[in-house]
């Protein structure tokens, strides 16, 4: 959406008196507006209620919500800023004081030099926060005493926000900015004299409905601020909605890259079968290896796709979903005049703008209705354009503009790509000096129960699996996409079952097949710190196919080869098939009167350090023979990724450990490669799932404590021999027993002592030490209210009941039912919860 006004870089200022119950409003009025920065204060939001409510992915916010718990309050104060996506904005924590201030850092380009805008929220209340407002006043300009004389003096401070300071008039001067007057009280004198020793002045002189001005702009450069009519939400007698323009600034943007899009509903199909269908695939392919045939194959698919589907340049869409034709017209034309009067005065510009300002206040309404009511019927037709509106309030996945690594700064596309790659390639391991000699090691057939050393491949198995492909993915890097293998399925059938026996017989995995494209997926934490990502691959859907015909024919061929102790991955099991089995030993032997220690590990990227040379060792051993054992490694070895954001992408870097993430295959050969470590234990019990692992035994005396011990050695040791590497910092142990007194001496692993812990999150339930589970209880009765609450708020305009029905199951009642056989409450009052 094109900016309100393209010259100026402009805020939006509210004080809104609370978005709990006003999310609709809010969300519809944002997005008839483009501002370049919305900042709120009086938010009153609560941890249930996520930015996707309140804005789209045009924005990055950043709030600093009231401590409910500290306070004693239940509503009343919050801060918010949200900023463009397309700006490159940092957050900037220790620029807060104890006072509700949010302080970002927007980076711009001013003439030839760099500068940096220094934008800050605050409120000050006067209400018992268990902090005065004296004291909040003087700790808020102590801190920002600090950060203005700490910066660069081409730096830009604007701070906006509610202060309070009713007694203060405010009197126009002949520079524009408004001077103070009528001052009596300390915390007043304080504050003019601060801002004028810090070159501060105030800019905004719009009253409220009882004459005072208790919101201020602030700024060491010149600003203008108006009066905005068209609030997000309704205006409070107290606080008129501000915009505040800095027009001498010139912003540095971070623009999605442009990229091209095939129009796949309109493609001519016929053509491109019968082209399939008259190639002699067989005469092609044998005289080439199976990189060639697989380039030659994409090649001959590209061409066809270029010459008989459509395309157009696609870049980031300038208007929500819902928008009408009518509404983007109309909204161009109340800007277009809303400037005619900006520049010329002219009153009939004015009028008009006023009524097209009306005009589109009612058909954005209109046009919001009716996409409600089409998604909220579209869920018995087309179900995922529903739930991708629910998902696109619920939560965001966008990545923001500017990102940290390593203490540097990246606010550009390919920067920001290269960032990620490099911290992606740290957590691989370094090969080990000795080369895989897959022919030494091969064990003779017969060796073990379970063999296999071909996979058979099936034309009419292979159609049905391109024909199932989900056309809402994107192509992988041979940037073959899955609407052009799912509507020529009857024809590629054929080329691609020949592709996969080359592969196969030839024991090659293509280098192309052996690509990913890596997309970063925010953990937990800070989203504008890299380490705080996780990375999930995009293979060719080409290799995924084939991935599928092997795995299922490997899988069956080694499944009873499996460790039982193995939950992860495996048909049958899942995270309550664990717990049931450590639940139930812990409470028998609780109800004898006895003890279980059990020992909680934690491993540092494990899916990242698997030896390639180790694994292939170990599937091997475990059935693994033949054509079969040199095509695994040829999957393993060779591979590449890069990182894709926005359209941008990364250099091509090697891959030289660890199973691929979001690939078939990877967890399988995972659970291979940790199968016999319940090896390395004599006395204890252990249970898996992939990698989370717990060790636990039974204490009844003191001598027991040391066989436990000799266990967690010998583990350090398998992991040593393994590659693996635990993370002792984040094991710990918890004891369980209804015993008053229990047995305690302290584990340790890698010389280091684990840290006793008398309650533990495991597999998403909270287990205490005497399992009862009101932590537990307690954990998830909160976090089904913050769903119902979301659900309240996202579903004010559906009509339907199923629908609500629908999303109570998905969004609360899965919450409240997962795991139930373990916590399942024997006590009335946790049943009440």
């Amino acid at each position: 959406m094109a900016n309100v006004l393209k010259d100026k870089f402009n805020v939006y200022y509210q004080n809104v008196r609370g978005l709990r119950t006003k999310t609709d409003i809010f969300y519809r009025q944002m997005a008839c507006n483009s501002f370049d920065v919305i900042v709120l204060t009086e938010t009153w939001l609560l941890d249930g209620i996520s930015n996707s409510e309140l804005f789209d992915n045009r924005y990055i916010v950043w709030r600093r919500d009231r401590d409910y718990g500290s306070t004693g309050q239940t509503r009343g104060g919050g801060v918010l800023i949200a900023t463009r996506r397309d700006l490159s904005t940092i957050h900037q924590p220790l620029f807060q004081s104890t006072a509700e201030d949010l302080w970002l850092t927007i980076r711009l380009k001013n003439l030839n030099t760099r500068s940096y805008i220094n934008l800050c929220v605050i409120y000050l209340c006067k209400q018992n926060l268990g902090i005065s407002f004296s004291t909040q006043v003087s700790n808020f300009l102590l801190n920002l005493n600090r950060t203005v004389m700490n910066n660069n003096n081409n730096d830009t401070f604007l701070v906006l926000g509610d202060f309070n300071m009713s007694g203060i008039n405010w009197l126009p001067s002949d520079n524009l900015f408004l001077v103070p007057s009528n001052i009596h009280s300390h915390d007043e004198y304080s504050f003019t004299d601060e801002l004028n020793a810090l070159n501060l002045q105030q800019y905004n002189g719009v009253l409220n409905g009882h004459g005072k001005i208790l919101d201020l702009v602030l700024s060491n450069n010149l600003v203008t601020v108006s009066e905005w009519s068209e609030s997000l939400v309704p205006i409070d007698a107290y606080h008129p909605a501000l915009l505040v323009n800095v027009d001498f600034l010139e912003v540095t943007l971070l623009e999605c890259a442009p990229r091209i899009r095939y129009l796949y509903d309109k493609g001519d199909y016929d053509t491109i079968n019968d082209s399939v269908r008259l190639m002699d695939w067989e005469r092609e392919f044998s005289n080439r290896t199976i990189d060639e045939s697989v380039d030659f194959f994409n090649i001959f698919l590209s061409d066809l796709q270029t010459k008989y589907i459509p395309q157009k340049t696609s870049r980031n869409k300038l208007y929500p979903v819902w928008y009408s034709t009518s509404l983007i017209k109309c909204i161009k034309e109340k800007y277009k005049y809303l400037k005619k009067f900006k520049l010329y005065g002219n009153k009939s510009d004015e009028l008009t703008f006023k009524l097209l300002r009306e005009r589109v206040k009612l058909l954005a309404s209109e046009c919001y209705a009716s996409y409600l009511k089409i998604t909220e019927d579209s869920i018995k037709v087309i179900p995922k354009h529903f739930w991708s509106f629910v998902k696109n309030r619920h939560n965001s996945n966008a990545v923001p503009s500017t990102l940290t690594y390593e203490n540097q700064i990246m606010s550009s596309g390919v920067s920001i790509c290269e960032a990620f790659s490099k911290y992606f390639l740290s957590n691989f391991l370094n090969p080990s000096n000795d080369n895989p000699n897959i022919h030494s090691s091969v064990l003779p057939i017969g060796s073990v129960s379970s063999e296999i050393s071909n996979v058979m491949i099936n034309t009419d198995y292979v159609h049905k699996l391109l024909a199932q492909l989900d056309t809402s993915k994107a192509a992988g890097p041979d940037s073959i996409s899955p609407n052009l293998l799912t509507r020529c399925s009857s024809s590629l059938a054929y080329p691609v079952s020949l592709l996969f026996k080359k592969s196969l017989s030839s024991c090659v995995v293509p280098k192309q097949w052996k690509s990913a494209f890596i997309t970063p997926i925010h953990k937990k934490g800070a989203k504008t710190l890299i380490t705080n990502y996780r990375p999930i691959s995009k293979l060719c859907l080409l290799a995924k196919v084939l991935e599928r015909v092997v795995y299922n024919q490997v899988y069956a061929a080694l499944r009873n080869s499996m460790s039982p102790l193995q939950h992860g991955f495996l048909k049958g099991k899942s995270t309550v098939t664990n717990l049931v089995l450590l639940n139930d030993y812990i409470t028998e032997v609780m109800d004898g009167g006895g003890q279980v220690d059990v020992v909680y590990t934690d491993y540092s990227k494990a899916f990242d350090r698997i030896d390639h040379r180790i694994l292939i060792s170990k599937i091997n051993t475990m059935g693994v023979h033949g054509d079969l054992l040199r095509w695994f490694s040829s999957y393993l070895d060779n591979r590449s990724q890069a990182v894709v954001l926005n359209n941008y992408i990364s250099s091509w870097v090697p891959v030289p450990s660890g199973c691929p993430q979001g690939s078939l295959l990877g967890p399988l050969l995972f659970v291979a490669y940790i199968n016999d470590i319940d090896s390395c234990l004599l006395s204890s019990k252990l249970l898996c799932f992939a990698d989370d692992m717990k060790i636990y035994a039974a204490i009844s005396s003191i001598e027991d404590m040391p066989k436990l011990q000799a266990d967690l050695e010998r583990l350090e040791e398998y992991c040593r021999r393994s590659r693996l590497d635990l993370n002792p910092a984040k094991c710990s142990v918890v004891t369980y027993s209804r015993k008053r007194s229990v047995i305690q001496t302290s584990y340790t692993l890698g010389g280091q002592p684990l840290p006793r812990v008398s309650s533990i999150r495991d597999l998403g339930v909270h287990h205490d030490s005497k399992l009862l589970f009101e932590t537990h209880v307690d954990n998830i009765v909160s976090k089904a209210t913050k769903s119902l609450g979301f659900i309240m708020r996202v579903s004010k305009s559906f009509k339907n009941a199923k629908t609500l029905k629908i999303l109570y199951c998905t969004f609360v009642r899965s919450q409240l039912e997962y795991a139930s056989e373990i916590w399942n409450p024997c006590y009335q009052k946790y049943v009440d919860r």
